[in-house]
């Protein structure tokens, strides 16, 4: 076997070099998409404060952390199921919401909060925003279900 690089091998390395030297370049427009999403889906609320506190009162009552972007990414992952991109106008964020809503309604997706019956899209919603305003309880270990 010979100690010679082959050109494919050269090919590879010249790649991977360039992929690594560019990472960092990237990690800041992968932490504004995040923070664009959140706050895409935190315009959707008419009082961002109070979906906050119930938000918390939720992450509390299920021991949940307060991963904005965790509850981003879920929130965005059914949103995308009803056809919604992010960058979308607000108008159309909020009626993708509300099919959502209509659905988890229909299908029983639902979790309690102080007796009140709201989608699993709702909770995760206020919790975005309790995450986003910095009113989450302390982080915990987030929760991966739904």
């Amino acid at each position: 076997m010979s100690d010679a690089i082959s050109r494919r091998q050269l090919l590879v390395l010249t790649g991977v070099g360039l992929a690594a030297a560019a990472l960092p370049a990237a990690l800041p427009l992968l932490d504004r998409e995040r923070t664009t999403l959140a706050g895409e889906l935190i315009a959707t609320l008419a009082d961002p404060a109070r979906a906050a506190e119930i938000g918390r009162q939720w992450m509390v009552s299920t021991e949940r952390g307060g991963n904005t972007s965790v509850f981003a990414q879920k929130i965005a992952k059914r949103l995308h199921a009803r056809g919604w991109h992010p960058g979308d106008p607000t108008d159309v964020t909020r009626s993708a919401i509300g099919e959502r809503v209509r659905y988890e309604f229909r299908h029983d997706d639902m979790v309690e909060i102080s007796g009140w019956q709201i989608s699993r899209t709702e909770a995760e919603l206020c919790a975005l925003a309790a995450a986003s305003l910095g009113t989450a309880p302390a982080e915990t270990e987030p929760s991966t279900e739904g």
